[in-house]
């Protein structure tokens, strides 16, 4: 099949990414359609006739937005994943690289998570359905390469930041949710709050790598086993908190409120196979891509955008 890449989505975090290094590509966003609904989805694959497919479109939320929703995140991703896989196996469609989350694995103290851990041990239970979601992604990718010939693929990116983030105080990412604050607290001369001891460790990748690494994976070497993406061993919330003040020049008081929640204490991911597939491939380090968040995000708001919140349902986003 020789037709144009689609993009599930094309809006949110990642898809505008994708969005970004290839204009050639169609890219529907929520106000297209839904692909909850299987009528929908086998129309547009039908009438698009993709010859690839970079599946990103998922519902997304913070930790509060899982934790007090996960029948929502379990149903609609499933059905999302489902709907547009089938519709994929339907046509035939030759190369296909979806997302999958960070938070589909366990985790464990003494050492890091690796691909081989991905079907081991439950999920956290607070964003258990749409970890589990995310893991049936992956086994609906195995089964397709395995009984019908199709080459498809995905990636396992840590959690993402960058242009289009959601920023919401209560329902965005962690980088998100954290500049909004610091830039609240700098104009109101406020201390900057943060959820939890600030102990807990996270590791992030900036959007433009994923997006450079799903382009570049429609053409590399099939294999249906994700590949991590983990640019680093991770950094502290207390670190990341001081490194996003001093990017916003924040000069006030840092305070930590021990009654929030602040999920799993480490998530800590290595890859064995990230440097066969990707060869030399150059990450963007934090400070850099703090930077360039801070700046479309300030950018935004003095465009006098609505660039605080973002849809917790985003036809265009991985988490």
């Amino acid at each position: 099949m020789t037709g144009p890449l689609l993009v599930t989505g094309g809006t949110g975090l990642l898809g505008s990414a994708i969005h970004a290094l290839r204009p050639d590509a169609v890219c529907l966003s929520q106000a297209d359609g839904d692909f909850r609904d299987r009528c929908y989805t086998e129309r547009v694959f039908n009438d698009i006739r993709p010859g690839q497919v970079l599946h990103v479109a998922a519902l997304v939320g913070g930790l509060q937005a899982n934790a007090v929703r996960n029948i929502n995140f379990f149903e609609d991703n499933l059905l999302i994943n489902t709907n547009v896989l089938a519709a994929a196996r339907r046509l035939r469609v030759p190369r296909l690289v979806a997302v999958l989350s960070s938070c589909a694995f366990s985790f464990y103290p003494d050492r890091s998570t690796t691909e081989d851990d991905l079907h081991r041990g439950t999920p956290f239970d607070g964003n258990v359905g749409y970890a589990t979601a995310k893991r049936m992604l992956d086994l609906h990718i195995h089964l397709a390469f395995r009984e019908c010939g199709c080459e498809w693929t995905s990636l396992t990116p840590v959690s993402m930041y960058g242009p289009h983030d959601n920023f919401d105080l209560q329902d965005g990412h962690v980088i998100g949710s954290l500049i909004h604050r610091c830039w609240l607290a700098k104009h109101e001369k406020t201390p900057l709050v943060v959820w939890g001891s600030g102990e807990a460790i996270r590791q992030f990748v900036f959007v433009k790598d994923v997006a450079r690494m799903m382009v570049a994976a429609l053409m590399s070497e099939p294999a249906p086993e994700t590949v991590i993406v983990a640019p680093d061993a991770g950094v502290t919330i207390r670190a990341l908190a001081q490194l996003i003040a001093k990017t916003m020049q924040f000069n006030g008081p840092i305070q930590y409120d021990c009654t929030k929640p602040e999920g799993v204490r480490v998530k800590r991911l290595a890859s064995r196979s990230f440097h066969t597939r990707f060869q030399e491939f150059q990450f963007t380090a934090l400070e850099a891509g703090l930077q360039e968040t801070v700046g479309w995000f300030e950018a935004a708001l003095a465009r006098g955008r609505d660039a605080t919140c973002a849809p917790v349902f985003t036809m265009a986003s991985g988490r």
